[in-house]
């Protein structure tokens, strides 16, 4: 892994940390439930609990949503800066083992259609592709 790489997982383990904290004191404060897994992937509910926090009396919300507020909006945050790429290698051993994409879409199976006599040769019979069994 790269350094970079190391900085944004860091910066994930202290933010579910602060998040995890914000939860809990939201809940005690105000009786109010948050999601912290969508407040980590949707900056704009992440920008909206951010507010409700700072705008609270208790000290300790308004400092938690300083750091986080940091720490996913500042100038390196994890909403800022996009992704890193994964290392070449692991990128090429991706696109080599992907499925070829098909050629023509796939045709649509019809509806109820009564399935044929077949004997135990037959490709249809094997896969059952098309007919309910």
């Amino acid at each position: 892994m790269t350094e970079e790489h190391h900085t944004r997982a860091a910066l994930e383990n202290q933010a579910f940390a602060l998040m995890g904290r914000l939860h809990v004191t939201l809940r005690r404060q105000t009786g109010r439930v948050t999601d912290i897994e969508y407040m980590r992937i949707d900056p704009g509910y992440c920008r909206y609990l951010l507010k409700l926090a700072s705008l609270s009396p208790n000290e300790d919300l308004q400092d938690i949503a300083a750091k986080l507020q940091d720490i996913f909006f500042g100038a390196d945050g994890l909403f800022v800066r996009p992704e890193p790429r994964q290392p070449l290698l692991s990128r090429l051993s991706e696109n080599t083992e992907a499925p070829p994409a098909p050629s023509s879409p796939t045709p649509a199976i019809p509806a109820a259609s009564p399935a044929p006599a077949t004997g135990p040769d037959d490709p249809v019979d094997r896969g059952y592709i098309g007919r309910l069994r």
